[in-house]
């Protein structure tokens, strides 16, 4: 997210935003020039670009309620400030966060990757994978800052209420796509209830410092390194959270996977096709949670300790790929046929996440 290799948009002219230079100048940081300044896409605005003192800067306006916009930039500054300088957990430099301009400035990792486009062009291997697990070992293993025990609020998904009933903020507020995704969960009692059980299995598990919103894009490359970002919903929960996600990415990715022609050259796709597409995609991703299980495992050896922390990792990668689909459903009327056919991998670990703890290459001991 805090990088300058993506797909660059018009951010909002500065002259419209005279919060964003104020902060800047009271930080000492310079101020931002429209011509050389851009966006990223997302629900809030954001202005990258190196100021008139030379600075690579990424600044942020949260967006949301008041009270939630000041948690998640307190939030934000706790973990810049526990993580800095820390010798496993890399994160870009926190300048600092204004609570009433509702404004968070970063470091701005110009030139950096993402983990997703690195697995795009094959270029997000074990190795890789295996630094991620042990740096979100180290992240479990993070002695929680006050703001965090202090803050209290749980992870806002999986979304108990709802379950049976849609909020009428949230439907009022969604997508075609997005209702049609509460219909497949209000529709299917059994995943009701497993996600149900999966919150109740989390209040009894061992909490840690968790970021709760892991995903393939806030992994990014730089000189080198990972380094992970965007700790807005990052609380004290189940540390099978991250774990489930990263698995859910890959897999996520793997449905996905099954209509590329990578593997079939520029010849129609026939349904055996997609079908083999997608085993070969599995085949392909799988070692890389294994090796992301194995780099944590020895990274945070008191993991042993929780039994059943690969079993709820797998069921919250299961609500992972329903999350997934629910994002992309967010500007769309429909889901595509692979999203649908995420969301039912989604199902199956979500129901039965015991039966797929090897498959998903979480097996051995913890």
């Amino acid at each position: 997210m805090l990088t300058a290799d993506r797909t660059r948009l018009a951010a909002v002219p500065l002259a419209e935003a005279p919060d964003v230079g104020e902060f800047l100048d009271r930080l000492g940081l310079g101020a931002l020039v429209d011509d050389r300044v851009s966006s990223f896409m997302g629900r809030n605005d954001i202005w990258a670009g190196v100021s008139t003192v030379g600075t690579a800067l990424f600044v942020k306006r949260v967006d949301g309620e008041r009270a939630d916009v000041r948690r998640r930039l307190t939030r934000m500054a706790a973990l810049a400030t526990a993580l800095r300088d820390h010798p496993v957990l890399l994160t870009p430099r926190c300048f600092g966060v204004d609570l009433d301009a509702r404004l968070a400035v970063f470091e701005l990792l110009e030139d950096s990757v993402t983990a997703a486009e690195l697995l795009a062009v094959a270029g997000f291997g074990e190795d890789l994978a295996y630094e991620a697990g042990s740096m979100v070992a180290a992240l479990h293993r993070l002695t929680p800052p006050d703001a965090l025990v202090s803050d209290g609020s749980e992870p806002p998904t999986p979304p108990v209420r709802g379950l049976d009933v849609i909020p009428l903020r949230a439907y009022v507020g969604a997508s075609a796509g997005e209702l049609e995704v509460w219909g497949i969960i209000h529709n299917d009692r059994p995943v009701a209830d497993a996600i149900r059980r999966l919150r109740e299995r989390e209040e009894r598990s061992v909490r840690t410092v968790v970021h709760c919103d892991l995903r393939l894009d806030q992994l990014l490359r730089y000189r080198g390194r990972l380094h992970l970002t965007d700790w807005e919903e990052c609380r004290i929960a189940d540390p099978a959270r991250d774990i489930g996600a990263f698995a859910g990415e890959c897999v996520y990715r793997a449905v996905l996977g099954m209509a590329s022609a990578k593997h079939t050259g520029d010849r129609e796709l026939t349904e055996n096709d997609v079908l083999a597409n997608g085993v070969r995609e599995f085949e392909l991703l799988v070692p890389l949670i294994e090796a992301f299980w194995e780099g944590y495992r020895l990274a945070r050896p008191e993991a042993a300790d929780d039994p059943d922390l690969a079993e709820r990792a797998v069921a919250f990668a299961g609500w992972h790929m329903f999350d997934r689909a629910w994002a992309a459903a967010h500007l769309r009327a429909r889901l595509s046929p692979l999203e649908r056919a995420a969301a039912g991998v989604g199902r199956t670990a979500l129901i039965d996440p015991a039966a797929l703890i090897t498959t998903m290459g979480l097996g051995g001991a913890a």
